[in-house]
């Protein structure tokens, strides 16, 4: 496996993970820090927590299902099919999950959370 079959993995692991984090969330009743929140900022910080899990758990699975699909398209093209055509679709897919994911992320912050200064103390609203 070349280092583009590596690559296409750890996207498909990533795409698995902001899914599985967005079920746990929504399950549990608690915010996985280290994908839907920022450095210095805590569960604490969030003004309502249940909206905020509500809000992000449908924005990761769809950013998390559309990087699945794109980085399976991406190693099956990679291994059997050689389409130029489905590489770009590959690369677009993933772009368009970490886009998706970012939006959401910066969103989320900003209608939930607010300005957090880097000392982790809530500003604004």
């Amino acid at each position: 496996m070349g280092m583009g079959g590596v690559i296409d993995l750890v996207f498909l692991a990533s795409g698995c993970y902001l899914i599985w984090t967005a079920i746990s969330a929504k399950r549990r009743g608690s915010i996985v820090a280290d994908v839907m929140l920022g450095k210095n900022i805590t569960e604490n910080h969030v003004k309502d927590k249940e909206g905020f899990i509500e809000y992000m758990y449908k924005r990761l699975i769809l950013a998390g299902g559309l990087i699945v699909a794109a980085s399976l398209v991406h190693l099956v093209n990679d291994y059997f099919i050689g389409s130029f055509a489905l590489t770009w679709v590959g690369i677009v897919g993933v772009l368009g999950g970490l886009v998706l994911y970012t939006a959401a992320y910066m969103r989320g912050q900003k209608k939930f959370i607010g300005y957090i200064s880097a000392k982790g103390r809530r500003h604004g609203k």
